[in-house]
């Protein structure tokens, strides 16, 4: 683990510019690929194409997928599974992605992990681009959220922050269901003032490493639904953010073995 840490490390520090050149070329090569099967994905997810709204994934804290959210929680190996991809084209640009029980399963069948847990609307290399480019999702994420409209957030996760239309999508509902869970707790952290002005005062973290109770409560209240739609995360993609995390909540993937 101290290994894998120290390459994450070496990892975060490229991607942050010690080596500008190779940076943006594997920022660049990732952005270039096309997962063929995401549609098929997000469809096989939620068993929906269009919710009514103009979008293509199902709002995961909705009554009818809130129910799958949980049941899926409650299964005992969904924190075993992974999403793997493999290539189809020479280029290394066409790909398509699937679920596995393990990576000894995942190898046998000539797939490469990409992250723990289940493939969903952000599992593409585009959007783990999209997660190496930006390390502190903080401030972004905020900024799309205040936008009016489910139609104006979307576009500023994808504008923005440079997330897939469907990725996009999973971040909306994340947003939206934050501000209506957690905005009495917001309220209490950063002081009201604060928030109509787009205020964050002091740290993330406490002393103790623990989150600010704002932070907290979307923890809490929105990352299980998260996770569940999107599949990809920073933390189950091996990627260190700019909020602490604990060593253990990072899972190891090597991702320069897309390219090899």
């Amino acid at each position: 683990m101290i290994c894998f840490r120290a390459c994450a490390f070496c990892l975060w520090l490229w991607v942050q510019g010690t080596d500008a050149g190779n940076a943006n070329g594997l920022v660049e090569r990732l952005r270039q690929t096309r997962a063929v099967n995401i549609g098929a994905i997000v469809e096989k997810q939620f068993g929906i194409v269009d919710p009514g709204n103009g979008f293509k994934v199902a709002d995961p804290y909705g009554s009818g997928t809130g129910d799958s959210t949980r049941q899926w929680q409650l299964t005992a190996n969904h924190e075993s599974q992974l999403c793997a991809l493999r290539f189809s084209s020479p280029d290394k640009m066409d790909y398509e992605l699937m679920d596995f029980e393990s990576s000894a399963a995942a190898a046998a069948a000539g797939f490469t992990l990409t992250h723990h847990g289940r493939c969903g609307s952000c599992s593409t290399l585009q959007d783990l681009a999209a997660y190496l480019a930006t390390p502190d999702l903080t401030t972004p994420a905020r900024q799309c959220a205040r936008r009016f409209g489910l139609a104006r957030k979307k576009k500023c996760f994808e504008e923005k922050i440079g997330f897939t239309a469907y990725c996009s999508e999973s971040w909306v509902y994340n947003a939206r269901h934050t501000k209506k869970a957690c905005l009495g707790t917001c309220v209490a952290d950063y002081g009201l003032l604060n928030l109509l002005f787009h205020r964050y005062p002091g740290e993330n973290v406490d002393e103790t490493g623990q989150l600010r109770p704002c932070l907290q409560c979307d923890e809490e209240q929105s990352g299980p639904g998260f996770k569940y739609s999107a599949g990809r995360t920073r933390r189950n993609s091996g990627i260190e953010s700019a909020i602490p995390r604990p060593e253990s909540d990072i899972y190891p993937v090597d991702h320069s073995a897309y390219f090899r």
